[in-house]
């Protein structure tokens, strides 16, 4: 296996970040979910903890991003029909889009409400004033943008299973790793 993609496979960096990223979305989406469950000590402990794991999330999407633009992608069957190739550069496109907006909604709400996350004393401040209404908006928007990851995800997990397991074709195995 290469670093790189070719035109029929994933390389090792893209298959790593596909699914650490899925990893850390999938903890954290169940994280985020049981937050306010958090006993009154541990709160704000924990809402740091999901802050910085979602600043991680974004520092990986943006690598994940630029790498993607600096490699092929592989190509899909030939006789993939025209619009699941139209709907898989569409998911592909959502996803990215969500998972880079997510946590910068999820950090200028914190900011906003004056409770931006920090590593030991290091404040990870953005330069915005402290806002009820744009912490709300953002709060918001990251809770939509939960569920609309949730139903992305999901419509990208279906496909490839379809892929696999109904067209049986190489879809799924070139991001599974050590497969080809």
């Amino acid at each position: 296996m290469t670093l790189r993609n070719t035109t029929s496979e994933y390389g090792s960096v893209a298959k790593f970040f596909h699914w650490l990223i899925f990893l850390l979305l999938l903890c954290m989406i169940i994280y985020g979910y049981f937050l306010d469950d958090l006993p009154k000590d541990f709160k704000s402990t924990g809402y740091n903890i999901h802050k910085l794991t979602g600043l991680t999330i974004l520092t990986l999407m943006l690598l994940r991003l630029g790498w993607a633009l600096l490699n092929p992608k592989p190509v899909l069957p030939f006789n993939t029909p025209s619009w699941q190739k139209q709907g898989e550069r569409l998911v592909h496109f959502l996803l990215y889009i969500t998972v880079i907006a997510m946590p910068v909604v999820g950090w200028i709400g914190s900011v906003a409400s004056g409770h931006a996350p920090h590593i030991a004393s290091i404040q990870l401040e953005l330069p915005l004033e402290q806002s009820k209404a744009i912490a709300d908006t953002a709060f918001f928007l990251h809770d939509k943008l939960a569920i609309a990851i949730i139903v992305l995800v999901s419509i990208h997990a279906l496909a490839a299973l379809y892929h696999h397991f109904i067209k049986r074709d190489n879809i799924l195995r070139r991001m599974m790793p050590h497969c080809r």
